[in-house]
Parts: structure tokens; C-alpha cells; sequence
């Protein structure tokens, strides 16, 4: 009886306590909007030149070939202070991966980005914020080859670029 009367009251005080538990989903709220994501403690085999994006007392950063604190990894959404999405894409271990879309505050799609698996070129695409296709095509080594469209007056003018560099015009 003495036994269950020493161990009544550590079960109650410990059955109290409010669960502590980290799920891997953080949620930054400032003024300016919210940033929801989930990070990982998986700790990757680390290259020199890939850019990681980790989580550490509050701050999200973005440092290369290297990191301090928990790497990103999954969803990435970024809604301003009305709650309107800005930015939405995905991590895998501190780097972008996959599709990664941006919009214009009225709503529309600003840009649409998506990395090639095999070489690592960026597929681009960029709207007006009324809709309106402006750029085209894929850019690699900071190197954009697409199209690119410029609106002078009410016209709108077609540029083609190769590897950075601009292409005459086809008559």
C-alpha cells in the first residue's frame, strides 16, 4: 500500500503534463505574411556547390555546401498578411525540387519554375499579372535559351535567346 501511495502521485503529476512532441511542421508568422513548411533532421551527403536551405532559431537560410539546424524538406507555401499565397513549391533535403509557382497579388500565376532531373536546366514560364505569357524556356548556368516577350505600345515583340545570347530575328 505504501508502494502505490509513492507512485499515485508521480503517475498524476506526469499524467498532467502537457504532451511535448515535434512533429516536423513550423509556421513563421511576421507582419509582412506566414511561412508554412516542414523540415527534416535527415542529414544528407553535402556537395560543395548544391545551395541548402535550412531551419535555425526562427530564420530560414540559404547557404552552399553547407548547413546549421534542420533541413527543409517537403511542402514550402508563403501566404502574405490577407492570406493570399505567394509562393508554394517543395524541398528534398534543403534543396528545391520539383515544381515552384509564384503569383501576382491579384491571384494570377507570376512564374512557374520546374528543375530538369538530368541536367539541372530550369524550365521557366512568366505571366503578367494579367495572364499573359512574358518568358519562355529553360535556363541553365544562369543562361536563359527560350523566348522572351516585350510589350512596346500596344505590340508585343518576340526575342529569342540560345544560351544567353540573343538570336536575330527569322524573316
Amino acid at each position: 500500500m505504501n508502494r502505490l501511495l509513492l507512485i499515485l502521485p508521480f503517475l498524476f503529476l506526469t499524467a498532467c503534463a502537457p504532451a511535448q512532441y515535434y512533429n516536423g511542421q513550423v509556421r513563421i508568422d511576421s507582419p509582412d505574411g506566414s511561412f508554412i513548411f516542414q523540415v527534416t533532421d535527415a542529414a544528407p551527403r553535402l556537395h560543395s556547390s548544391h545551395f541548402y536551405t535550412w531551419f535555425k532559431s526562427g530564420h530560414i537560410y540559404t547557404t552552399e555546401g553547407s548547413y546549421y539546424g534542420r533541413l527543409l524538406h517537403g511542402y514550402f507555401k508563403v501566404v502574405d498578411h490577407e492570406r493570399r499565397l505567394v509562393e508554394e513549391g517543395w524541398y528534398k533535403r534543403g534543396a528545391k525540387k520539383g515544381r515552384w509557382r509564384t503569383w501576382h497579388p491579384n491571384g494570377m500565376l507570376q512564374s512557374l519554375t520546374r528543375k530538369r532531373f538530368w541536367d539541372g536546366a530550369l524550365y521557366i514560364k512568366t505571366y503578367d499579372a494579367d495572364g499573359r505569357l512574358l518568358k519562355k524556356g529553360f535556363e541553365k548556368n544562369h543562361l536563359f535559351s527560350g523566348q522572351q516577350l516585350t510589350m512596346v505600345n500596344d505590340s508585343a515583340v518576340v526575342i529569342t535567346y540560345k544560351k544567353g545570347v540573343r538570336q536575330p530575328s527569322k524573316k
